[in-house]
């Protein structure tokens, strides 16, 4: 999100933020904070790719009035099947929550409000109590290989490193860097054995579930001028320092 495009954004129909920390990195939550409290507007944030990360030491789902983590296979923390977290500041909105993910259910005959079936079930609550201990670890870790992947790949003409902002803490549930001649890159890659990726290569704007929006192609220049460059490779925490290595290899030798 670039909050500095917010204020222009606002109407009377306004209800909230909803910054998405987005592969790992965080929303400029400093100002986005400031916003709230001048509009008196709260946040929700969607921490999902992003547990763990901070900025000045504040971790994502702080900032907010609510935030949800997500605890899918393929996040950084997760379970075995599907589920997520959320979080809030508020004991009123706490009490609300807990009715909805229950049928509403106040105790086994009572129906307080029309909720949902939200709760987690009980192996994936065994698989999450399991492995939340070993979050820290794992954050770490993604840390470690995303900082030797930017240090060997920037040596490399063709490959640019997104920035890393000092005063954050960035998880990398997603290595995404930028690249010349893209589309040939990734076809080498998987060729190589290498599960390099786009993500993601439809944006928000084009998907038919948002046609009614009629958004343009001009009002969206950032995503349209990455969506040309990323490209994603592998780096979570169960990968080696060998295998590192070859995705280096192999890259420089495409650049060859």
């Amino acid at each position: 999100m670039n909050v500095d495009l917010i204020v222009k954004k606002i109407t009377k129909k306004t209800k909230a933020f909803l910054p998405v920390h987005y592969t790992g990195y965080m929303t400029d939550m400093i100002k986005l904070k400031k916003l709230s409290s001048k509009y008196k507007i709260p946040i929700v944030e969607d921490a999902c790719q992003s547990i763990l990360a901070s900025i000045n030491g504040k971790k994502a789902g702080y900032w907010g009035e609510f935030a949800a983590f997500s605890l899918h296979p393929l996040k950084n923390l997760n379970v075995w099947s599907d589920g997520g977290v959320i979080t809030t500041n508020s004991r009123k909105f706490y009490n609300h929550l807990k009715l909805l993910r229950n049928h509403g259910l106040k105790n086994r005959d009572e129906v307080i409000i029309s909720g949902y079936n939200s709760r987690l079930d009980t192996f994936q609550a065994v698989v999450g109590n399991w492995i939340i201990p070993k979050a820290k670890s794992i954050a770490s870790k993604r840390i470690a290989n995303a900082k030797y992947l930017d240090k060997n790949l920037s040596k490399i003409k063709g490959i640019v490193i997104p920035p890393r902002l000092k005063n954050y803490k960035i998880v990398f549930h997603l290595y995404i860097v930028f690249a010349k001649k893209r589309d040939a890159l990734i076809k080498y890659c998987i060729k190589k054995g290498i599960e390099a990726k786009i993500h993601y290569p439809v944006p928000i704007y084009k998907q038919k579930a948002l046609a009614h929006l009629k958004n343009k192609k001009k009002d969206f220049p950032v995503t349209n001028e990455h969506l040309k460059k990323i490209i994603t490779f592998p780096c979570d925490q169960h990968k080696s320092k060998k295998e590192l290595d070859y995705i280096i290899k192999t890259v420089k030798n495409f650049y060859k």
